[in-house]
């Protein structure tokens, strides 16, 4: 089985540590039925080790969203209104 890794490691241009990531990667998107078959596929060139690597980076990459709470949108709200009855006050006054 160590000749499969070390032609995996030289067709796909990864080392051992990204070898791993990969087979496991290649198993959970079902590309791969078992690290035998992943280490096979890497080591035929019937996976680019490259390609699939950057795949992988990609669904690791999520857009992150700001998200506006519910407690800021209140205090927003609440300012805005104390605000308003300080003019209001104010205009009264004068």
């Amino acid at each position: 089985m160590s000749s499969y890794v070390q032609e995996a490691i030289q067709n796909s241009t990864v080392n051992r540590t990204e070898l791993v990531a990969l087979c496991a990667y290649m198993i959970r998107t079902k590309q791969a039925t078992g690290q035998h078959d992943a280490i096979k596929q890497l080591a035929s060139g019937k996976v680019d080790g490259a390609e699939l690597q950057e795949q992988m980076i990609r669904s690791f990459q999520v857009e992150l969203k700001e998200e506006v709470s519910e407690d800021e949108e209140d205090e927003d709200k609440l300012r805005n209104l104390m605000n308003a009855t300080m003019e209001d006050s104010t205009a009264t006054r004068m």
